[in-house]
């Protein structure tokens, strides 16, 4: 019902331009013109006034399409980019936390812990103090933002079996915690004994501050 109100409305409309059209005085000269033009040249200017309408027609559908194509080309690449997205959160997601890091009081009676596993006496324990890898003569590699915690265990006439424990021992402390040094040399007993010292540091990643802090800071300068 619709459809049919709206093609006679089309076909009203059409009849009035034509109306329109054959009374205006360019359309009779033209006319006029046309009629004047041999055959064969009335038939070239109808094909080519016929592939006119045919290609003003044509360019609604083909506007239509490329806009279209250009839709599609657009939802294909936002939804790669929002799967993605989706999979690096869930990622991030089931990423494990990692633990807090090992203070300097808690690192140091670990270590101790390690060294009283491999049976060490104490007479061996020439010195187990605290060092500071963050100082003068830290590596440049270490970003400024990780914090570090370390401990320096020197150890004196061990066997290699005592080496190889502490050395596993200290290296599972923490998944936050690395051996960074190790030096062994021969010990002042005599065997197949070795004076070794062990360098080990816990790392933390300090947060950034808060960017709203920041702006206030800013703001009251």
């Amino acid at each position: 019902m619709i459809l049919d109100d709206f093609r006679d409305k089309a076909l009203e409309t059409l009849q009035s331009i034509k109306g329109r059209l054959e009374e205006s005085d360019s359309y009779v000269q033209l006319k006029e013109r046309y009629e004047s033009f041999p055959p064969l040249i009335q038939k070239l200017v109808a094909g080519s006034l016929v592939l006119l309408i045919a290609l003003v027609l044509l360019q609604f559908p083909l506007s239509f399409y490329n806009r279209g194509s250009e839709n599609i080309a657009l939802y294909e690449e936002n939804r790669d980019l929002v799967l993605d997205l989706y999979r690096i959160k869930r990622k991030s997601v089931a990423t494990p936390q990692l633990p807090p890091p090992l203070e300097k009081t808690e690192l140091e009676g670990r270590a101790r812990s390690a060294v009283t596993a491999a049976r060490v006496q104490p007479d061996q324990i020439k010195a187990i103090a605290f060092i500071d890898n963050a100082g003068a003569t830290a590596s440049g590699l270490i970003p400024k933002n990780v914090s570090q915690a370390g401990v320096e265990l020197r150890l004196g006439n061990l066997n290699l079996t005592q080496i190889v424990d502490i050395g596993h021992a200290l290296t599972n402390l923490s998944s936050t915690t690395k051996i960074i040094g190790l030096e062994v040399r021969p010990g002042s007993a005599p065997g197949n004994y070795f004076d070794a010292n062990f360098k080990v540091v816990s790392f933390n990643i300090e947060s950034a501050p808060p960017a709203k802090g920041r702006a206030k800071e800013s703001g009251d300068r």
